[in-house]
């Protein structure tokens, strides 16, 4: 009977154990979110996802998906995610629309995301995994879901395009305390996902312009996006010789539509312009005065 009892015991010390193994990391958090390797199959709470490669993901560039998302914060307002580096590297930043989780894009990937109940429009970085609930595929910040108009309702159907695949394995795989060139975030409101794919370019394109401005460099940059009103791309390309759009042909009885929406992407992107270079004018002065400042002081004979 002794014996019996002691073994019973047991069992139910091992079951206890295994319990306290499984819910440890919900009720404390982990350190460190799982890394995530492009190609791999990853399964929590009896979901699986497959993280697309890299030559999948660049497939992906310009087409429209629509996809079942969510929101999350940070670890202190968020009891399902622990505090800690995402599966990146880099630190999770509830407080900025630029950033986002996905169980199936790879690490470093930039998304356009539309809402087409608020016509709002973000560019976001995938830099964490997750979520692992039902069939959501998405989790953008905080800061994301507020400026996109769904955080009172915790999940919208938000319209996707991969902007840019990661530049290579090293950028999509774990790297601790890393940090990713920065991306626009929200960038307004537009009638539609294809204006927001415009509107972007012409965002990115005048950003690229400022910084060659302020640091040129000598390799080109390409940024390509593809609009709703056909299979035309528009590529913005800063090299030597500056900036320029560049455009292949549209379809003749889609010209006059574009034409027609052409003057409010222009004012949003003269807007951005006009700050930038305000910007640009307010960093050369600070470089002069701080030049003349360090100046050795003329000595007369």
């Amino acid at each position: 009977m002794i014996m019996e009892l002691t073994s019973r015991r047991r069992a139910v010390d091992r079951c206890l154990l295994a319990l306290a193994g499984l819910l440890a990391p919900a009720l404390l958090g982990g350190t460190e979110a799982e890394a995530k390797t492009p190609g791999s199959t990853y399964c929590f709470y009896g979901t699986c996802h497959r993280v697309k490669t890299l030559a999948e993901t660049a497939a992906l560039v310009g087409r429209e998906e629509v996809l079942s998302t969510s929101f999350y914060d940070g670890c202190k307002n968020d009891r399902y995610n622990p505090c800690g580096l995402t599966s990146s590297g880099e630190v999770f930043r509830p407080d900025k629309a630029d950033n986002a989780a996905s169980p199936v894009y790879p690490d470093g990937t930039t998304l356009l995301v539309f809402n087409p109940a608020t016509k709002k429009a973000a560019v976001v970085r995938v830099n964490n995994a997750g979520p692992y609930w039902g069939k959501r595929k998405l989790d953008v910040s905080r800061a994301t879901a507020e400026k996109l108009g769904f955080k009172h309702r915790g999940v919208a159907s938000l319209k996707v395009r991969v902007v840019k695949p990661p530049a290579s394995k090293a950028e999509a795989t774990y790297r601790k305390h890393r940090r990713y060139k920065p991306v626009p975030g929200f960038i307004g409101e537009y009638a539609s996902a294809g204006e927001a794919n415009i509107g972007m370019a012409a965002i990115m394109a005048l950003e690229a312009m400022a910084t060659s401005l302020l640091a040129p460099a000598s390799s080109g940059l390409m940024t390509a996006a593809r609009s709703d009103m056909g299979d035309e791309v528009m590529v913005a390309r800063k090299g030597r010789k500056g900036t320029r759009l560049a455009e292949k042909p549209m379809k003749p009885q889609l010209e006059a539509q574009a034409q027609e929406r052409a003057p409010m992407v222009v004012q949003k992107a003269t807007g951005l312009g006009s700050r930038l270079k305000a910007a640009v004018w307010k960093s050369r002065k600070a470089h002069r005065y701080s030049k003349a400042r360090h100046k050795a002081p003329r000595t007369f004979i």
